[in-house]
Parts: structure tokens; C-alpha cells; sequence
């Protein structure tokens, strides 16, 4: 083991909520499993990975020692250009997220804002964050148990 990783501070886990405001599953995948096939997933459906951004990587340069955990943000054009059309206020909430999180049993879990709450609120957005809700769904059933 590096001396750099002798002095990470490891982060004990608390119990995960499940808040109401919250999709979340567990993967039947393991970790790297789960990232790849949700990946693919998000190209399958026609959208694009803008970004991955890796916590795990981030918090050990600020001294700290977690599971894996990657947030996978996506969405595509055709969405945005439609809530601009709509109510441009809404885009403060886009891209999508997925967040995979390793848990210290070892199972993965995936979990991101549900989608019809965070845009329904949206005069005249209800019909698309229905839509986006569906796709969402469809992308957490690609690992789900």
C-alpha cells in the first residue's frame, strides 16, 4: 500500500435513505458491470454521456478513501431544445444524473432524481418529464434484479 493511501481517512457509511424524491435499485451487476451496462444503455436510447465524474477519484485527492461510485450525467439536444421552447426556467435542472454506488455489503446500487417530480413542477413540461421519467425507468430495469 502507497504512504498516500496509509493517510486517506476511510468514510464510514451511514444507512441510505430512500427518499420519495429518489428513484433507487440495486444492480443484479457488479460495480463495473453496472457502469458498463448503463452506459451502453444511455447510447442504446439515443442519448448522449455528456460527462462520468468519478467521485472516488476526487475524494482521495482530497484525502479520503470510499467504495466506487461514479455519477453518469446524460441527456441529448432534442430535450433541452424543447423545454427552451417551453419554460426556459426548467433547464436549471437538466442534464439527467445517474449516481452507482458501491455499498460496503458489496451490492451496487443506482439511484437519480425522479424525473416527472423534477420537471412536472414545470408549466407545460408534464408530458416530457413523463417521457424522460419512462426512459429513465427503462435505464435503471437494465441492471436491475
Amino acid at each position: 500500500m502507497s504512504d498516500m493511501a496509509e493517510a486517506l481517512k476511510v468514510v464510514e457509511y451511514a444507512v441510505a435513505s430512500s427518499p420519495s424524491f429518489q428513484v433507487v435499485m440495486t444492480s443484479a451487476l457488479d460495480f463495473e458491470g453496472t457502469l458498463a451496462r448503463l452506459k451502453q444503455a444511455i447510447v442504446e436510447k439515443d442519448l448522449w454521456l455528456i460527462h462520468e465524474i468519478n467521485p472516488q477519484m476526487l475524494l482521495e485527492r482530497g484525502g479520503y478513501a470510499i467504495a466506487p461510485a461514479r455519477q453518469l450525467v446524460f441527456f441529448h439536444p432534442r430535450y433541452v431544445a424543447r423545454i427552451l421552447e417551453t419554460d426556459p426556467s426548467a433547464v436549471a435542472d437538466i442534464p439527467l444524473k445517474l449516481v452507482v454506488v458501491q455499498m460496503p455489503d458489496g451490492s451496487v446500487t443506482v439511484r437519480h432524481t425522479d424525473v416527472a417530480s423534477l420537471l412536472g413542477r414545470y408549466a407545460g413540461l408534464t408530458a416530457l418529464a413523463t417521457e424522460l421519467a419512462a426512459i429513465s425507468r427503462e435505464l435503471m430495469a437494465t441492471v436491475a434484479k
